[in-house]
């Protein structure tokens, strides 16, 4: 059996912790400021980073269609069908119905992992470079077009592909740098600069972040939809970069916790939607802001427990005979 990297299995771990407070986040952006800064300064790099280790670790190249299905698409389907009808128990929607086309709300990255693996097909009959053009000029244009909207995440799978293709040609030396990259502070500076870019810019809001809409939906000038989606490409590459130097390399007493962060992305939701169907308005302190982000850390390593993980497995198990 291969040797798990440490390296990634901290970074992916840091991910999931930083994913799953800016969705107990999400409600409170408004009660300051640095709020509402921090909340789009986490979302500009932390998918974006997921994503690219995600095509880092494709580099095997592409996966028989067959086991893409059972490895993502039969989770995504056992995952719309809990997550539909716990919407229509706690009353986020009306009626229980099933729309395999309309992903339920984070379900968009297991469905876009699917295309992004099926999509490595191409370098097939294009080489890995064009493949890699190609997604940025999609990427680029698929915003002008809204008939490309929530429908099978194709609007965000196709402005997020460049990261995924990112992660799939960097070389491996590459890596080895920012892991052992000595400067730490080149790290910190990124990161403050992009805080600082965040902090400047009055347009940016989450439709910027999510990648879910075409430009006319969320942008006064349209036209500028295509400068500002790769503005914002190159503010995610910079957040990576920072982060993943930042990454401690070693096999550390949480490294085990990174191997289940899918789990943890599946599951979280749950309590997240639940807490919002409440519908409490309510302002929190910083204190309760550092205590939202200690409440983080703590469910993300419970959902990383192997006994969730294996009631994961179960379940998928059961939609399988179905192939």
């Amino acid at each position: 059996m291969e040797k798990r990297d440490a390296y990634f299995d901290n970074a992916k771990l840091f991910l999931m912790i930083l994913v799953v407070f800016g969705h107990f986040l999400q409600p409170f952006v408004n009660d300051h400021p640095l709020y509402d800064d921090l909340y789009y300064f986490i979302f500009t790099f932390h998918m974006p980073a997921f994503i690219l280790i995600s095509g880092y670790f494709a580099k095997s190249g592409p996966k028989p269609i067959v086991s893409l299905v059972k490895k993502l698409l039969l989770p995504y389907i056992f995952f719309q069908l809990l997550y539909s009808g716990y919407y229509t128990m706690i009353g986020l929607q009306d009626s229980f119905s099933l729309d395999l086309g309309i992903p339920q709300w984070s379900l968009w990255f297991l469905l876009s992992l699917f295309c992004w693996n099926l999509l490595l097909h191409l370098t097939k009959r294009f080489s890995v470079k064009q493949v890699l053009i190609g997604s940025i000029i999609i990427a680029v244009l698929v915003g002008y077009f809204p008939i490309f909207d929530r429908y099978l995440a194709i609007q965000r799978t196709l402005t997020f592909f460049p990261y995924f293709m990112v992660g799939y040609v960097i070389p491996k030396s590459w890596i080895e740098k920012l892991k052992n990259f000595p400067q730490k502070w080149v790290a910190l500076v990124l990161f403050v600069s992009l805080f600082l870019f965040i902090q400047g810019n009055d347009l940016i809001n989450k439709y910027w972040v999510f990648g879910s809409k075409p430009y006319e939906d969320y942008l006064s000038n349209p036209l500028l939809g295509g400068p500002q989606r790769l503005m914002f490409f190159a503010a995610g590459l910079i957040g990576i970069i920072a982060f993943l130097m930042l990454v401690p390399k070693e096999r550390r007493f949480f490294s085990n916790w990174g191997k289940n962060t899918l789990t943890v992305y599946l599951l979280h939701g749950f309590l997240v939607k639940g807490l919002r169907a409440l519908d409490v308005d309510f302002e929190i302190s910083s204190l309760e802001l550092l205590l939202l982000f200690i409440g983080s850390m703590l469910l993300t390593v419970l959902l990383s427990s192997k006994r969730v993980g294996q009631w994961i497995e179960k379940g998928k198990q059961v939609l399988q005979p179905s192939l």
